[in-house]
């Protein structure tokens, strides 16, 4: 019987004795030695379970990963059958499989002769490893089970679906804003436009099942169109007569305030209301400070001198109108374009269905959702025992990259007693969305295995930098926010031969700094310099200080 163990308190993990059962989630940070645990536990599988390399699957994300992987546990089972053929090793987890082997003795289920004769076995055969990327794997389980999972045997996989995206979105584009107002397409123009639908569906894609909430009918902006109409109409048609009594009223009033209302520029402001009425109703915003003409601009505090009242004319009441119907206005558009965008997803989802069936095609989202449907679908349970029956157990490599499809699959597939499967991960970097991840799907992921570990040296760092980060992140119960993403300190191995070329501080220099960016540096003028530091300038002073540092400390080597 498994024993679960909690996913909030990972145990620290035995590479050598660990049981190879159940599900297990190993959290690991970076430099703890996630690529050399997988090739171990390979070994261990390929010895312990006697399972053949075409049976044990090893999952990553990107081709690069993939032929790494490949590489060191190719390399980690020849140092192997070199450390059972006699060869001295100074590795422990090498001399601990040799010692188990021989702890077992004569008339055990794992003699040394059968150590030998399997990891020669693997190494034999193994240009049948089942190692691929997530994606890889999706397409070799609907090609090999096709029956199964009811997926063509020729479909053509497309690596760039943004052509087809780009022809549906603008179809619905002819479809929906041919015939719509021109004062509504300008709008949409200033707001998004073709492109920013495009950015918009290809971004939905990416997440299967992303739920739009709520659901938004379209609003009469006719009706809002015309109330805005009526009230310029009026207000230009007052300006007309009365421009030159509000133009006294606002240079001659005494309870104005004349830092809000400096008679410099109250000229400037009646020449851009002039060209503002000349120009008609068909303009998406007000001119600039149109709000100095309002009743209720003229209202606020800061335009008034203190104890003083503000002017009156029928003109600033106009304008109050003509505001709030220009913003009742842009409510109703901005309503009827996200009531479009809601619409423009799902036409585009069933659309893409449908043009892909006609065309043959898919694309690498469409191998993982297809994947996943095919597992609940009609077939599925068929399906299901097909991947156990062809995988005996799977090693998850990046695991904290995963959303919610790609999880779903693994567990279907392999969350189920005699099966092993190791999802392996830093937690950490989930918190990134790096690859389309989602956090919240790592998270009620960690809610599934039956045994929850870590690695708890870092093989990477040197022992200061590692002590200084705990210390930082160590501080805080929830340093990242969520229970579920505990900080795991992490140590320095104290036997490591390479533990002086790690160093770069010749000088003494601390290991962790912190640099502070001032903001003041930056800009032309004293404005500029005491406005918040824009992400890009930040970025750009932060990529030539660690340029700077990077040639400092290659001239003190």
């Amino acid at each position: 019987m498994l024993v679960t163990k909690s996913p909030h308190s990972p145990e620290p993990f035995d590479l050598l004795h660990t049981p190879l059962t159940g599900t297990n989630l190993l959290e690991a940070s970076a430099g703890t030695g996630k690529t050399y645990t997988i090739a171990g536990l390979f070994v261990r599988l390929v010895l312990e379970e006697n399972i053949e390399v075409n049976r044990i699957l090893v999952v990553t994300f990107t081709e690069a990963a993939t032929e790494e992987l490949k590489g060191r546990i190719r390399s980690r089972l020849a140092e192997s059958l070199a450390a059972f053929e006699g060869e001295p090793t100074d590795d422990p987890f090498l001399n601990g499989l040799v010692e188990k082997c021989d702890e077992n003795g004569e008339g055990s289920t794992l003699s040394a002769n059968d150590c030998v004769r399997r990891i020669r076995e693997a190494l034999q055969g193994f240009d049948e490893a089942a190692i691929f990327t997530i994606h890889g794997f999706c397409k070799r389980m609907l090609h090999e089970c096709a029956f199964e999972s009811g997926a063509l045997f020729d479909t053509e996989l497309v690596t760039d679906q943004s052509s087809l995206i780009e022809e549906i979105v603008k179809d619905f584009w002819r479809t929906h804003f041919y015939g719509a107002s021109p004062l509504f397409i300008d709008y949409v123009l200033s707001e998004t436009g073709p492109s920013g639908l495009i950015s918009l569906v290809s971004q939905s894609l990416a997440h299967a099942d992303i739920r739009i909430i709520p659901e938004i009918k379209r609003p009469d902006t006719d009706a809002a169109e015309t109330a805005y109409k009526e009230a310029f109409e009026a207000a230009a048609a007052c300006w007309e007569k009365e421009r030159t009594a509000v133009k006294t009223i606002l240079m001659e009033d005494t309870g104005l305030h004349r830092t809000s209302y400096s008679r410099k520029s109250i000229p400037d402001w009646i020449k851009t209301l002039n060209a503002f009425f000349a120009l008609g109703h068909t303009q998406i915003d007000l001119c600039s400070k149109f709000e100095k003409f309002t009743t209720s601009g003229l209202h606020e505090t800061k335009s008034l001198r203190k104890g003083q009242t503000p002017p009156c004319h029928p003109f600033f009441d106009l304008c109050d109108d003509l505001q709030a119907k220009h913003q009742a206005r842009a409510d109703a558009f901005g309503q009827h374009l996200l009531a479009l965008k809601v619409e423009l997803l799902g036409y585009v989802r069933q659309e893409m269905k449908k043009r892909k069936a006609v065309s043959n095609i898919q694309s690498f989202d469409d191998l993982l959702n297809n994947l996943r449907n095919a597992l609940h679908g009609e077939g599925g349970e068929a399906l299901a025992a097909r991947i156990r029956e062809r995988y005996r157990a799977a090693l998850i490599d990046e695991f904290q990259d995963t959303d919610p499809v790609q999880y779903d699959i693994f567990k279907t597939a392999f969350h189920v007693p005699g099966h092993v499967l190791f999802l392996i991960g830093d937690p950490k970097q989930a918190i990134y969305g790096f690859r389309g991840a989602d956090v919240f799907a790592y998270m009620g992921a960690k809610q599934d295995p039956n045994a929850a570990y870590t690695l708890g040296y870092n093989w990477r760092s040197q022992a200061d930098l590692i002590q200084a980060v705990n210390a930082v992140f160590d501080g805080h119960p929830r340093a990242f926010v969520y229970e579920e993403i505990p900080f795991s300190p992490v140590q320095a191995p104290e036997a490591r031969p390479d533990k002086e070329s790690l160093r770069v501080d010749k000088d003494g220099e601390p290991p962790l700094q912190v640099w502070l960016v001032e903001a003041e540096n930056f800009g032309e003028t004293e404005k500029e310099r005491k406005k918040a530091l824009s992400k890009g300038a930040a970025v750009k002073r932060i990529l030539e200080s660690v340029a700077t540092e990077i040639s400092r400390l290659l001239d003190l080597g």
